[in-house]
């Protein structure tokens, strides 16, 4: 018997995978969220990819270990945040997670000032002669 990598559990010595079932379902799905967000952005960078999916880098790099994900050098993804300033290394994305995040909130919480009927109702202006 072996042990899983991730949780220690035993696992047959003939197994081809070198997790437990349960551990290797939860890689099969982080691996389809990085997927996935690949087939969206492709060629994006590992730091990207996990500042967007909010997968562990180390996740992100034990795939290109496997030979599960191929990592190419790109020179164009020194880009900075349009809000913050700060280094986003996407050329996908004009902000970073968090500002992205803060500016979804504040686009929402606008929506819902103009949602209210009282606000939303048009007006008109009487014209005088």
């Amino acid at each position: 018997m072996k042990q899983c990598l991730k949780c220690g559990k035993l696992i047959p010595d003939n197994s081809i995978r070198d997790y437990c079932d349960i551990c290797y379902e939860v890689y099969e799905k982080l691996f389809d969220k990085i997927r996935d967000y690949l087939e969206e952005f492709p060629n994006a960078t590992a730091f990207e990819v996990s500042e967007y999916t909010g997968i562990d880098l180390k996740i992100i790099k034990g795939f290109v270990n496997e030979g599960r994900l191929i990592e190419i050098e790109n020179e164009s993804v020194n880009v900075t945040c349009k809000r913050c300033g700060a280094l986003i290394l996407s050329k996908y994305h004009e902000y970073c997670p968090k500002c992205e995040k803060a500016l979804l909130k504040e686009l929402n919480s606008i929506k819902g000032y103009f949602a209210n009927k009282e606000r939303a109702q048009m007006h008109y202006k009487k014209r005088t002669k």
